[in-house]
């Protein structure tokens, strides 16, 4: 049983053997990772619920006002524009002009509203995401090499590691950005250089782009989630070093690394089609994030599994001593 734990962290693994992995790596920690996965599909459901009752009051206040009151939306910067002109009374202006105030001063504060909800929700989200991202990979890449981590493990890990992942999501974000931002002057400098005598090389070159957004986002979703799980497992790495190290990483296996990618956003694709089959919340909310928790938690997984047979490919290659994963018979 020994050689075929050697042979099978020798041999790298296709995309289905490295799912097949985490679905026994899932099963193999699953007395720590039901929990988790329990506590955060709770907390979705809630926000989810409190995001589509909150915004959908204030929202349906909003554009009821703004309904009743449009012919005067354009009167909110001079509100007596209209009135000019008019031969109103005085009092008839004051009124006016108080009346459009208030109106002005609702839709603002239904905006305010709005904003400060979603700001809660977004940030309260994204501590949990951050919470089942640590526990997740930490807990499944342990349990991957032979060792299952008790809560208190995963506590200090979570206490160590929780900043470094923050920083390489800010510099992706900015990584993310630039790339955007570079692509957009490629296509401009080109269309005042194409637009008027090239206009087929121009047809060209946008098509050539459109189909290669596509493969860019893919590529970048994957290094970044990659670099997420570097940066939750090596210690010091954050930023441009878990990028970097990412980058070394999926040398060499970065198609099957993004065709992980491509598979889950088919499968959300899928959740979201059947999100829309019914409009009852007290179904669609469990329904849905349920089936979205459990695509995260095996998402993380894999790729905690790429990591690690890529991690031990190369201490190979370098002569480093490694952690052998436990034969499926004895999970």
């Amino acid at each position: 049983m020994e050689n075929d734990i050697i042979a099978r962290s020798e041999s790298s693994l296709g995309l289905v053997e490295m799912i097949k992995e985490s679905f026994k790596t899932i099963r193999r920690n699953r007395k720590l990772l039901c929990p988790i996965l329990i506590v955060v599909f709770i907390s979705f459901c809630q926000l989810d619920f409190a995001h589509k009752y909150v915004i959908s009051h204030v929202s349906k206040d909003l554009i009821f006002m703004l309904h009743k009151y449009q012919d005067q939306l354009h009167n909110f910067i001079d509100p007596y524009n209209d009135l000019k002109n008019v031969g109103y009374t005085y009092y008839e202006h004051a009124y006016a002009g108080f009346y459009r105030h208030t109106s002005k001063e609702v839709a603002l504060d239904d905006v305010r509203r709005i904003f400060l909800v979603e700001l809660l929700i977004m940030s309260i989200s994204s501590i949990v995401t951050l919470v089942f991202l640590v526990t997740t990979v930490s807990s499944s890449y342990e349990a991957y090499t032979a060792k299952v981590l008790d809560p208190k493990d995963i506590f200090l890990k979570l206490r160590k590691t929780w900043k470094r992942p923050i920083v390489t999501s800010f510099y992706m974000f900015l990584l993310t950005l630039g790339i955007a931002f570079f692509i957009m002057i490629c296509i401009g400098v080109n269309y005042m250089m194409l637009a008027d005598n090239h206009l087929y090389l121009l047809t060209m070159f946008l098509v050539a782009i459109t189909l290669s957004l596509p493969v860019c986002y893919f590529y970048v979703v994957t290094l970044w989630n990659v670099s997420l799980v570097v940066s939750v497992l090596e210690e010091g790495s954050s930023g441009p070093k878990a990028i970097g190290r990412a980058l070394e990483l999926m040398k060499g296996k970065r198609l099957q690394a993004s065709l992980v990618m491509v598979l889950f956003a088919v499968a959300y694709g899928l959740v979201a089609l059947m999100a829309n089959v019914t409009n009852e919340l007290a179904l669609m909310v469990p329904f849905t994030n349920g089936l979205y928790c459990l695509l995260n938690l095996l998402m993380l997984v894999v790729y905690t599994v790429f990591y690690h047979q890529q991690k031990t490919s190369l201490d190979e290659k370098d002569g480093k001593s490694f952690y052998l994963p436990i034969a499926a018979g004895e999970a």
